[in-house]
Parts: structure tokens; C-alpha cells; sequence
């Protein structure tokens, strides 16, 4: 966690589920909720065990919280299914754009390093290769066959490059998506202190908000209800 305000929220909710023996329930990133044109931090409770990431899962939490940001107290720790944060018709998890996102920037960012590669091999020598090549040539005879010997050690190392791109763009994108609770943590703040110092509900950037939450929490259903905007 990022942002000592978002902080001083989970230490609140995780200090009244302690009271209320829910040892086995985590808290995810607090949000927030409208009701009545009043502004509400929101914490939503899964059990340990849930998988909120994986988007088969279909998670509906069972505990939500409302928080008072003025007061900076719990004013409601709510079961969901005593009293429920969906109002209406549950809010569809559309996620689709993320997957297509992902897929065509996996395949953009693998075709880029994997070129690159490739030609670095093909065209860039070790020092003491460079002298080798020009003392010997850039071939040599393989099973009766003269070969480029950068072409040579390219068949070769292919398989093995491609395996190891594939896990430096996992790596990225798994970086990528999760520096957006950086932003997410920018804007909660943000749209907190303009409700703190003149009661001004920022709509527009909520619904940023959801966007994050919604792509963050793969798993989980609900949050645009939540939200309630």
C-alpha cells in the first residue's frame, strides 16, 4: 500500500474484523461509495482463500464497510447478505478490453525484443570474436556444409530466446498493470480532499476509480455497485 491514507483505512477495518472474530476475511484496497450525495470510503471483505485476480472466479464479497471520511470512523460493517451494497440489478464485470489490451501488447512487445535480439546476434560480435572472424571468416564447415557461424549460433539459442522473451513480457505487463494502484492511490486521495474541503463529488474521476478496481480485482463482482455512481 502506497498512500498512508488508504492505510489508516485497512487498519481500522482490520482492527474491527479482528473484534468481530473474522481472522480468516482480508480486506481489499479501500474504495469508495455515494449515498444520498454524501461521499463514504468503502472496504470490502473476501475470505483468505478467495482468488480475487482470477476473472473465473465471480467473487461477490461477503462483508462491506461504510467509513466516514470526515470523522475518519466505521459506520456501518455490514453481511452482504443482511444488508446487500448492490442497489438494483447487479452491475455486469466487463473486463473484455483488458484481455484484448494485454494480448495485442504481449504480441507487440514480443515481436520487438525478439527482433532485436535476433539481430544483435546476428550482427553484433565479441571483441574477441571480431578478431576470430577476421583471422578465420565469418563461415565455417559444419557436417560438409559452409554456414554463417552468427546464423549457426542463432538456430541454436532460438528456442531457448524465445522462452526467456516470454518471461521478460510477463514480467512487464505484470509490472505495468500493477503500478495502476499508483494512480488509483493519486486519485482516491484527490477526490477525498476536494469532498473534505467543499463537498465536491467527482463523478468523472470515480469512474476512473471503478475502471482500476474492476481491472485490478479480476475476480471479483460488485465493485461498480459498490462504487454507486
Amino acid at each position: 500500500m502506497n498512500n498512508l491514507n488508504l492505510d489508516k483505512y485497512l487498519n481500522m477495518v482490520n482492527d474491527e474484523k479482528i473484534k468481530r472474530g473474522l481472522k480468516a476475511y482480508i480486506p481489499l484496497y479501500p474504495m469508495l461509495r455515494v449515498e444520498n450525495e454524501k461521499l463514504y470510503v468503502s472496504v470490502m471483505l473476501t475470505e483468505e482463500h478467495d482468488n480475487v485476480w482470477s476473472r473465473e472466479e465471480q467473487i461477490k464479497p461477503e462483508y462491506w464497510i461504510l467509513i466516514d471520511i470526515i470523522e475518519d470512523k466505521i459506520l456501518e460493517f455490514n453481511k452482504t447478505e443482511d444488508k446487500d451494497f448492490v442497489i438494483g440489478n447487479l452491475i455486469p464485470k466487463n473486463t473484455d478490453n483488458k484481455q484484448q489490451e494485454i494480448s495485442k501488447y504481449t504480441v507487440k512487445k514480443t515481436l520487438q525484443y525478439k527482433n532485436y535480439l535476433m539481430e544483435d546476434i546476428k550482427k553484433e560480435e565479441l571483441p574477441l570474436q571480431k578478431k576470430l572472424s577476421n583471422t578465420l571468416g565469418s563461415e565455417m564447415e559444419i557436417d560438409g556444409e559452409k554456414v554463417n557461424i552468427n546464423d549457426y549460433l542463432l538456430s541454436n539459442l532460438e528456442e531457448d530466446i524465445k522462452a526467456k522473451i516470454n518471461d521478460l513480457v510477463d514480467i512487464l505487463i505484470q509490472s505495468k498493470y500493477g503500478s495502476i494502484t499508483f494512480y488509483y492511490d493519486q486519485l482516491f486521495t484527490n477526490i477525498v480532499n476536494n469532498y473534505k474541503k467543499d463537498k465536491t463529488i467527482a463523478n468523472e474521476k470515480i469512474k476512473l476509480c471503478i475502471e482500476i478496481m474492476n481491472n485490478y480485482y479480476d475476480g471479483v463482482i460488485g465493485i461498480d455497485n459498490l462504487f454507486n455512481v
